[in-house]
């Protein structure tokens, strides 16, 4: 089987986070509980109580990834004979993906019960193994951390919610860091030999290509002949 193409990772990530709910719930007991991919609009939601709507709200660029990390990276690709070649390609570029979530039940106290397992979950499940992980996307010795994030404003929350027709309520914010790697690679060729052009500094007509011989060097007649100049009879 062919692997997911990389850009599927934010899909893939949504999908992680779901299951890793999705089992946190029927492992307490809550195995009714529906989890929605998507806005928490009346018609997702309804016929599906309980449920949980996990929004991707916003994606966007870490600026620390984008500012303080080198514009390449070395990779090595192994080839079908079994040599590794070196190439170059941009390094990943590092996506923030924050999610709203948000419990509907038959009851606001229902609703509560739901939101506080959802708090418990993600504060006792910082990080999401490989394992555990939905896909073929992610990289090697990669974890999943999902974040909770400091509460929202009174106004935005009022924007949001008002912008589905829904009043105002209790929601969770949290979010997490996943890498684009980039597909295009350049062959990388190490340096085998370097020339170098000597000038001298108090007269620049004055110039030698390449290395230099050691004046200081002794030669020796390796050739097997008699040392010396000198003949004996």
């Amino acid at each position: 089987m062919s692997a997911t193409p990389q850009h599927h990772i934010i899909k893939e990530t949504s999908d992680t986070i779901s299951r890793m709910l999705q089992d946190e719930f029927k492992r307490n007991g809550y195995k009714r509980v529906h989890i929605i991919d998507g806005a928490p609009k009346p018609d997702a939601i309804e016929g599906k109580l309980p449920a949980v709507s996990v929004y991707l709200y916003q994606v966007a660029c870490d600026p620390d990834g984008t500012d303080y990390t080198p514009h390449s990276e070395l990779v090595e690709v192994a080839q079908d004979d079994g040599s590794v070649k070196e190439f170059m390609r941009k390094r990943p570029l590092w996506l923030r993906l924050d999610y709203l979530i948000s419990a509907w039940a038959q009851t606001p106290e229902d609703e509560q019960l739901l939101v506080g397992l959802l708090v418990r979950t993600i504060f006792e499940n910082p990080a999401v193994p490989k394992d555990k992980m939905r896909g073929t996307t992610f990289p090697e010795d990669f974890d999943l951390y999902f974040i909770l994030q400091t509460r929202l404003d009174e106004g935005t929350l009022s924007r949001f919610w008002g912008s589905l027709n829904q009043p105002v309520r209790p929601a969770i914010q949290a979010y997490t860091f996943v890498p684009i790697i980039p597909e295009k690679l350049e062959e990388f060729k190490r340096v085998q030999s370097r020339e170098l052009m000597y000038r001298s500094i108090t007269d620049p007509k004055v110039k030698e290509q390449g290395p230099a011989p050691n004046p200081f060097a002794r030669r020796l007649d390796l050739g097997g002949g008699r040392r010396g100049g000198g003949g004996g009879g």
